[in-house]
């Protein structure tokens, strides 16, 4: 989150001396390395095997894992000092989303919502 970023910014050159490639993916309007729940990057596999997310909580980290599935999930909370490895129920997402179409799908009225925050305030994206 966007706390973090600069300490990202500043370890990723100490991170590159230890791992074969270490890159800070963007997701404009953000900054390289910020995410945000609605707002996360797609990761090109053969770019990246893992990603490591610096922040405590899972909101931000999720919107991570459901954008890239394959890719292995790490989390370090810079409060407590720990690094976990995480996993999403990708499956039971899509069980969820399913069992949500069929109940609407005899519906005969239908509202749209849109919350007023937009992309983080941006409604132009």
């Amino acid at each position: 989150t966007v706390q973090f970023v600069g300490s990202l910014q500043k370890a990723t050159p100490e991170l590159s001396q230890h791992f074969a490639q270490v890159t800070l993916p963007q997701s404009r309007p953000l900054s390289k390395g910020e995410v945000l729940g609605c707002t996360a990057p797609t990761i090109e596999q053969n770019d990246c095997n893992a990603v490591v997310y610096v922040g405590d909580g899972r909101f931000h980290l999720e919107a991570i894992m459901i954008a890239n599935p394959s890719l292995k999930a790490y989390r370090y909370d810079p409060y407590t000092k720990v690094l976990s490895s995480e996993a999403y129920a990708h499956g039971q997402m899509y069980t969820n989303r399913r069992e949500a179409i069929e109940k609407a799908r005899g519906a005969q009225r239908w509202g749209v919502i849109l919350g007023t925050l937009g992309r983080q305030g941006n409604t132009n994206i």
